[in-house]
């Protein structure tokens, strides 16, 4: 019998990046437009491409499409959507196209719980030291989280792809249901230090 498809609950976007969210388009779109007006107008009118004019606008045209656009696809500035489905767990942002992950290709998962409170020094060096020696290994990352407070890396092919569901354990059992291969570490980081758990 297949699997019902599920929504996966998610933290909500933290307000610093939601505000970001805001910002960068209401300050950039502005200046976007003008100066494309500008440089067509330039255009039209017969200027000098290697004019200072020309050349300034299209610069600020060009600098203004990379910040009103491409940094928000780049950047994880909306709020990321996650769903276990039939044929796969799915992601979804604003600006960037869906991601299907079938579930046999997620070999690996690991849990990151950050708990209230100041977590040790080496407790998180430990994180930092465990996505680095990932990078190392030949691994790219791609952040689809809404906060840091739970992170879940999903690793598929020589991607990782990185999502913050809201109860990041029920998460892993229902992956673990569609993925019986599945295979996971989970590792709670609290003011005591951290908790490392091996699932097979």
């Amino acid at each position: 019998m297949a699997e019902q498809n599920e929504p996966v609950e998610a933290l909500p976007l933290i307000s610093k990046r939601r505000m970001l969210g805001i910002v960068i388009p209401l300050i950039n779109m502005p200046f976007f437009v003008f100066n494309a007006y500008r440089v067509v107008t330039l255009y039209l009118s017969g200027a000098p491409k290697n004019s200072e004019e020309f050349v300034s606008s299209a610069i600020v045209l060009v600098t203004t499409l990379v910040l009103g656009f491409i940094l928000p696809w780049w950047v994880p500035v909306y709020t990321s959507k996650y769903f276990l489905e039939e044929r796969g767990f799915r992601i979804s942002r604003l600006f960037r196209r869906n991601v299907l992950l079938p579930y046999r290709e997620i070999p690996r998962a690991e849990v990151y719980i950050r708990e209230p409170g100041e977590v040790p020094q080496d407790a998180i060096n430990y994180t930092k030291d465990a996505a680095e020696k990932l990078r190392k290994t030949g691994f790219s990352f791609v952040d689809y989280t809404n906060s840091e407070a739970n992170i879940v890396l999903l690793m598929s092919g020589k991607k990782i792809y990185m999502i913050s569901p809201a109860k990041p354990k029920s998460f892993l059992k229902s992956l673990k249901k569609r993925a019986p291969k599945l295979t996971a570490r989970i590792v709670e980081l609290s003011p005591q230090g951290k908790n490392i758990q091996e699932l097979a």
